[in-house]
Protein backbone atom coordinates (compact mmCIF):
# COMPACT_ATOMS: atom_id res chain seq x y z
CA UNK A 1 0.00 0.00 0.00
CA UNK A 2 1.52 3.56 -0.96
CA UNK A 3 0.72 6.17 2.09
CA UNK A 4 1.22 9.68 1.08
CA UNK A 5 1.09 12.81 3.27
CA UNK A 6 0.22 15.94 1.95
CA UNK A 7 0.98 19.11 3.46
CA UNK A 8 -1.71 21.41 2.55
CA UNK A 9 -2.63 25.13 3.79
CA UNK A 10 -1.93 24.04 7.53
CA UNK A 11 -3.54 20.55 7.59
CA UNK A 12 -2.30 16.94 6.82
CA UNK A 13 -4.13 14.94 4.12
CA UNK A 14 -3.46 11.15 4.35
CA UNK A 15 -4.23 9.33 1.35
CA UNK A 16 -3.97 5.62 1.44
CA UNK A 17 -4.03 3.62 -2.07
CA UNK A 18 -4.01 -0.30 -1.81
CA UNK A 19 -2.48 -2.93 -4.43
CA UNK A 20 -5.94 -3.38 -5.28
CA UNK A 21 -6.00 0.45 -7.18
CA UNK A 22 -8.80 1.26 -4.52
CA UNK A 23 -8.31 4.69 -2.38
CA UNK A 24 -9.22 5.94 1.17
CA UNK A 25 -8.29 9.78 2.10
CA UNK A 26 -8.72 12.05 4.95
CA UNK A 27 -7.49 15.18 7.12
CA UNK A 28 -5.87 14.12 9.64
CA UNK A 29 -4.60 16.86 11.54
CA UNK A 30 -4.18 20.54 11.57
CA UNK A 31 -0.11 20.04 11.00
CA UNK A 32 2.67 17.83 12.14
CA UNK A 33 1.16 14.20 11.79
CA UNK A 34 3.03 12.94 14.55
CA UNK A 35 0.72 9.66 15.44
CA UNK A 36 0.43 8.78 12.12
CA UNK A 37 4.37 8.21 11.50
CA UNK A 38 4.62 6.77 14.58
CA UNK A 39 1.97 4.12 13.61
CA UNK A 40 4.48 3.58 10.32
CA UNK A 41 7.26 2.86 11.95
CA UNK A 42 5.82 1.06 14.45
CA UNK A 43 3.85 -1.76 12.30
CA UNK A 44 6.24 -1.84 10.12
CA UNK A 45 9.63 -2.50 12.49
CA UNK A 46 7.12 -5.28 14.49
CA UNK A 47 5.76 -6.32 11.14
CA UNK A 48 2.04 -6.15 12.48
CA UNK A 49 -0.16 -6.84 9.86
CA UNK A 50 -3.70 -5.83 11.45
CA UNK A 51 -2.72 -2.28 13.52
CA UNK A 52 -4.14 0.72 11.22
CA UNK A 53 -2.11 0.74 8.60
CA UNK A 54 -2.40 -3.27 7.59
CA UNK A 55 -6.24 -2.83 8.31
CA UNK A 56 -6.73 0.24 5.63
CA UNK A 57 -4.43 -1.97 3.16
CA UNK A 58 -7.40 -5.06 4.19
CA UNK A 59 -9.86 -2.36 2.83
CA UNK A 60 -11.31 -0.38 6.08
CA UNK A 61 -11.51 3.10 6.14
CA UNK A 62 -9.67 6.17 8.01
CA UNK A 63 -13.13 7.00 9.06
CA UNK A 64 -14.42 3.29 10.01
CA UNK A 65 -10.56 3.17 12.11
CA UNK A 66 -11.81 6.09 13.94
CA UNK A 67 -15.22 4.86 15.27
CA UNK A 68 -15.15 3.40 18.89
CA UNK A 69 -17.67 0.55 17.90
CA UNK A 70 -15.39 -0.30 15.00
CA UNK A 71 -12.10 0.19 17.03
CA UNK A 72 -13.21 -1.81 19.98
CA UNK A 73 -14.07 -4.49 17.63
CA UNK A 74 -11.00 -5.15 16.12
CA UNK A 75 -8.64 -7.39 17.46
CA UNK A 76 -4.96 -7.64 19.89
CA UNK A 77 -2.83 -6.83 17.10
CA UNK A 78 -4.78 -3.47 16.42
CA UNK A 79 -4.20 -2.37 20.30
CA UNK A 80 -0.43 -3.62 19.95
CA UNK A 81 0.00 -1.17 16.88
CA UNK A 82 -2.06 1.42 19.15
CA UNK A 83 0.32 1.08 22.16
CA UNK A 84 3.56 0.98 20.07
CA UNK A 85 2.63 3.61 18.36
CA UNK A 86 2.07 5.66 21.66
CA UNK A 87 5.21 4.68 22.83
CA UNK A 88 7.30 5.71 20.23
CA UNK A 89 5.63 9.33 20.42
CA UNK A 90 6.87 8.93 24.09
CA UNK A 91 10.66 8.06 23.02
CA UNK A 92 10.30 11.19 20.45
CA UNK A 93 9.49 13.60 23.49
CA UNK A 94 11.83 12.30 26.23
CA UNK A 95 8.63 10.86 28.25
CA UNK A 96 10.32 7.24 27.46
CA UNK A 97 14.00 6.19 27.74
CA UNK A 98 15.12 3.92 25.13
CA UNK A 99 15.76 1.38 28.57
CA UNK A 100 12.25 1.65 29.68
CA UNK A 101 10.77 1.25 25.94
CA UNK A 102 10.28 -2.66 26.24
CA UNK A 103 8.33 -2.20 29.81
CA UNK A 104 6.47 0.35 29.10
CA UNK A 105 4.87 -1.28 25.80
CA UNK A 106 4.47 -4.91 27.26
CA UNK A 107 2.94 -3.96 31.01
CA UNK A 108 0.36 -1.47 29.04
CA UNK A 109 -0.50 -4.75 27.26
CA UNK A 110 -0.69 -7.49 29.74
CA UNK A 111 -2.78 -4.76 31.57
CA UNK A 112 -4.94 -5.04 29.24
CA UNK A 113 -5.28 -8.60 28.63
CA UNK A 114 -3.28 -8.62 24.94
CA UNK A 115 -0.15 -10.87 24.55
CA UNK A 116 3.76 -8.88 24.89
CA UNK A 117 5.52 -8.45 22.11
CA UNK A 118 8.60 -10.51 22.02
CA UNK A 119 12.09 -8.90 20.57
CA UNK A 120 11.54 -5.28 22.01
CA UNK A 121 15.14 -4.45 22.63
CA UNK A 122 16.55 -1.35 23.08
CA UNK A 123 18.26 -1.68 19.23
CA UNK A 124 14.71 -1.97 18.20
CA UNK A 125 13.33 1.17 20.22
CA UNK A 126 16.51 3.07 18.86
CA UNK A 127 15.93 2.14 15.38
CA UNK A 128 12.36 2.96 15.62
CA UNK A 129 13.50 6.35 17.29
CA UNK A 130 15.45 7.24 14.50
CA UNK A 131 13.27 6.25 11.97
CA UNK A 132 10.61 8.40 13.10
CA UNK A 133 12.75 11.11 13.98
CA UNK A 134 13.51 10.94 9.99
CA UNK A 135 9.83 10.92 8.90
CA UNK A 136 9.22 13.64 10.78
CA UNK A 137 11.85 15.79 10.00
CA UNK A 138 11.42 15.28 6.30
CA UNK A 139 7.59 15.91 6.46
CA UNK A 140 8.40 19.18 8.66
CA UNK A 141 11.04 20.04 5.82
CA UNK A 142 7.62 20.16 3.05
CA UNK A 143 6.33 23.19 1.46
CA UNK A 144 2.84 24.03 1.33
CA UNK A 145 1.45 21.27 -1.63
CA UNK A 146 4.41 18.56 -1.25
CA UNK A 147 4.15 15.24 0.18
CA UNK A 148 5.96 12.64 1.66
CA UNK A 149 5.06 8.94 0.37
CA UNK A 150 5.86 5.92 2.07
CA UNK A 151 5.08 2.26 1.20
CA UNK A 152 3.45 -0.13 3.58
CA UNK A 153 3.68 -3.65 2.88
CA UNK A 154 1.03 -6.08 5.05
CA UNK A 155 3.43 -9.48 4.86
CA UNK A 156 6.87 -7.50 6.29
CA UNK A 157 8.75 -9.71 9.15
CA UNK A 158 8.94 -8.90 12.50
CA UNK A 159 11.94 -8.12 14.29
Amino acid sequence: MRITLVKKNQRCRLVCKRSDGSTDMADISPSLPYHDLAHYVAERTIGLKAGFYGSIAAGRSIAELSDEDVIRSLGPESWQAEVLARAVGSLATGACRIDQFSELVNCELIDMGIAAIEGLTDSVAESMLQEFRSLVDAYAALMDGESLTLEFAKSIDGP
